[in-house]
């Protein structure tokens, strides 16, 4: 139902308005109607937007800047996978497994991790080919889940 249909609909109820074709309120409510059509439809994309699992377009862009980086080399389903990951991860403990899934969640996929509990030192070495943007953004989001009793030491070899 558009704003129109719903407004005149509404007034028609009351009994205190006729609404004729060309009239005064017809006029006037076709008015309120153009404007209300276009807030409902930019209402509807910022409710979509919102949620990871639905936003397509700004909603993923703005949320990966704000955890690191704008992933636009990704899929959409890829990016939104990431972000639901690092969501996830954000609430979660601090086990090696918890570890793995961060460290898929920030789009590095060959890496292996080394824990020496007694030393308290944990050693990431990563395979896949990144910038020097992406390595301070992957030791940043690491380091923020990290505890900080704990020595994190990066190895890239790609």
């Amino acid at each position: 139902m558009t704003a129109y249909e719903s407004m005149s609909t509404k007034l028609l109820q009351t009994g205190l308005y006729g609404i004729e074709q060309g009239g005064a309120v017809d006029c006037e409510l076709k008015a309120y109607a153009v404007e209300l059509d276009r807030i409902y439809t930019e209402l509807d994309v910022l409710l979509r937007e919102a949620f990871v699992s639905t936003a397509q377009t700004y909603g993923i862009s703005e949320r990966e800047k704000f955890i690191g980086k704008e992933r636009s080399d990704l899929t959409l389903a890829r990016r939104r996978e990431l972000l639901m990951l690092r969501e996830m991860r954000a609430s979660g403990g601090h086990g090696s497994a918890d570890l793995n899934q961060l460290i898929e969640a920030l789009g590095v996929t060959d890496y292996t991790v080394t824990i020496v509990q007694r030393h308290c030192k944990i050693t990431i070495t990563v395979n896949d080919s990144l910038t020097a943007e992406q390595k301070a953004d992957f030791e940043k989001g690491v380091k923020a889940f990290t505890p900080v009793t704990f020595e994190t030491i990066f190895e890239y070899n790609a």
